[in-house]
């Protein structure tokens, strides 16, 4: 469910009523039950309303608990009879549509009922000894632990928690989030703002409504200029001790193990997953659900496209054990010397 500390629900959908916002024809379950929101299909529970895109998850939806769910007419005997079932086109389209109507406005640095009128909101909570600088915005029931600094520019939308001995640099602006202690966060970085997610339709490019948040654990530092998207219907999270880099992209859903290193210019795509003590040189690009084991270490300029075991070294494109990648590297350069032309070896003995 989305935290309701960031997000305004606009209240529950009968199941008619999700029909006609998607398309659907009610195949199981009666139309006056309601809905209260959206969720992905392994978290979702009796109140809510999630999807089943097709066969590659009919595990997850025989398991599935949510009260409503969306899927194609091939997979409808494999809802559960726990469930109503709505046969709809395009599931992923269709909960997209019905979470835009029950969050209008999930990007708001503060609630639609409260517009800001201070800089400071009266109902924000401060610890001792922090210090905010001025031409500083804070949302309502925003919380700052003891010993923090907040410096010129910042911009802490509404409901976000911060512990203790934080320090947020210039310029920086953070939303959806939930923050622990002795946290860095250099000038500039963007943290909570909308994952890049976007669903094909008969229109054109549909946006995914992004309910989640961004949480980052104790002594994560997190370098200028980086971007953190927050999870779509769930979370994007960085676990204890990570060090990230400058100008480093996070897409939403990723999740970040403990002592984490990772190098400037990283591209993370959506619902990426590292292990423990990973380590990421410059300029590695990562494609979406893949999973990088604990103790992995992956050379720079590398593209990883699909998961890698833990504990290795890997290298390239696409990325591969760094010794099987030297030997391919090194039989394409002999390759080519095998193959200069006459012109070529001349030019090399004079």
């Amino acid at each position: 469910m989305a935290d309701s500390r960031f997000y305004d629900n606009t209240g529950a959908l009968t199941l008619a009523r999700i029909a006609e916002i998607t398309g659907s024809r009610i195949a199981t379950g009666e139309s006056t039950s309601l809905v209260y929101d959206v969720a992905a299909l392994e978290n979702a529970d009796p109140t809510q309303l999630s999807y089943c895109e097709g066969v590659k998850f009919k595990g997850q939806l025989q398991r599935a608990r949510a009260g409503a769910i969306l899927v194609p007419e091939a997979m409808a005997p494999f809802v559960p009879a726990s469930s109503a079932s709505l046969v709809c086109p395009h599931p992923a389209l269709g909960v997209a549509k019905v979470a835009h109507v029950l969050y209008p406005n999930p990007s708001l640095f503060w609630s639609k009922d409260k517009p800001p009128i201070h800089p400071i909101a009266p109902s924000v909570r401060v610890g001792e000894g922090s210090v905010i600088a001025p031409n500083v915005f804070i949302g309502e029931d925003v919380e700052i632990g003891d010993n923090c600094l907040v410096s010129f520019g910042a911009v802490i939308g509404r409901g976000v928690k911060i512990g203790h001995n934080a320090s947020i640099g210039p310029h920086v602006s953070i939303s959806h989030a939930l923050i622990g202690d002795r946290c860095i966060i250099h000038g500039g970085t963007r943290i909570g703002q909308d994952g890049y997610g976007y669903i094909g339709g008969p229109t054109g490019h549909f946006k995914i409504p992004q309910l989640g948040r961004v949480i980052i654990q104790d002594d994560v530092e997190i370098g200028a200029n980086t971007a953190i998207d927050r999870g779509a219907f769930g979370d994007t999270i960085i676990g204890e001790g990570t060090k990230i880099d400058n100008l480093v992209q996070l897409g939403h859903n990723t999740r970040i193990g403990r002592r984490c290193i990772i190098v400037a210019q990283v591209g993370f795509s959506g619902s990426i997953t590292l292990g423990d003590l990973v380590v990421l040189g410059g300029q590695v690009g990562i494609a979406d659900h893949v999973t990088i084991g604990a103790g992995s270490t992956v050379a720079a300029k590398a593209g990883v496209t699909r998961s890698l075991d833990g504990g290795q070294i890997y290298g390239g494109f696409p990325a591969k054990p760094v010794k099987q990648w030297r030997r391919e590297v090194g039989a394409v350069s002999r390759l080519a010397k095998g193959k200069r032309t006459k012109d070529e070896r001349d030019a090399d003995q004079d």
